[in-house]
């Protein structure tokens, strides 16, 4: 996890651990999943460490991931195909060792880095198996298949490619 994330959900933590200790509900409301590279993970740790006791119900949400997947009507594993789940901001080698061995691979957080994992699909040959999906399930919600058409464009941190890598097929 993240430490300065973690510092920063201290403050948070202990407001909701007094709620608690106080017999009261607390909620942490998230776009998303919870567990899945949300920010609530990092306020369950610092929850963890100053109220152990704390009773915590997660209610899972539904992903980023797999609503634009929906959205986009883009199907992410059939039987044994594998799919590999990352932020683009990883290194170019971590985007190449999971196009290596993924059937699809799912870039989340692409807004700072979208031309230059563009340039890592287009010379895979992959740019016409991905779909770019943003701001999913909100009114602005754009799904773009046409990924030439993105260059040089500022898109939403609330933004996602879907890869479908033939060449694993």
């Amino acid at each position: 996890l993240d430490e300065s994330l973690l510092a920063a959900c201290e403050p948070a933590a202990v407001t909701v651990g007094q709620v608690l200790q106080r017999g009261q509900n607390a909620a942490f409301i998230t776009e998303g999943d919870p567990l899945l590279y949300s920010t609530f993970m990092h306020l369950r740790v610092a929850l963890a460490e100053h109220f152990p006791e704390a009773p915590v119900e997660v209610i899972p949400g539904v992903s980023s991931v797999t609503a634009a997947a929906a959205r986009a009507l883009f199907p992410l594993a059939g039987m044994d195909e594998r799919v590999g789940v990352i932020p683009a901001t990883y290194d170019p080698d971590m985007l190449a060792r999971m196009l290596d061995t993924c059937d699809t691979v799912v870039l989340l957080k692409v807004s700072g880095v979208l031309d230059r994992v563009l340039d890592i699909l287009e010379a895979r040959g992959l740019l016409p198996h991905t779909v770019f999906v943003e701001r999913c399930g909100t009114p602005d919600e754009r799904v773009v298949r046409d990924l030439k058409s993105l260059r040089g464009q500022r898109v939403s941190y609330f933004s996602l490619l879907l890869v479908r890598n033939h060449q694993r097929s």
